[in-house]
């Protein structure tokens, strides 16, 4: 009978201790600046040749938005 009992106060002190334990702080989006430099530093241990290397950091330091629509592709004129 005293296996059961401590078995039982063992596993509400587990319970409780779990209960008890501080919450995860709250996660927040990351910033576009975070971002950008987390994309930078990928991008150097990437191992491209410098050119790509280049183009690549260009565009992740200067991204172009497409104007709406732009993005899209263009309709070829049907033959037949």
């Amino acid at each position: 009978m005293k296996h059961a009992h401590i078995l039982a106060l063992a596993v509400i002190a587990l319970v409780l201790t779990g209960c008890a334990g501080q919450p995860e702080p709250e996660q927040r989006p990351y910033t576009d600046a975070e971002v950008k430099q987390f994309a930078l530093e990928m991008l150097s241990r990437a191992g491209l040749p410098y050119d790509d290397y280049e183009k690549v950091r260009q565009a992740i330091l200067h991204p172009r938005v497409p104007e709406a629509g732009e993005d899209l592709p263009k309709e070829a004129p049907r033959k037949g």
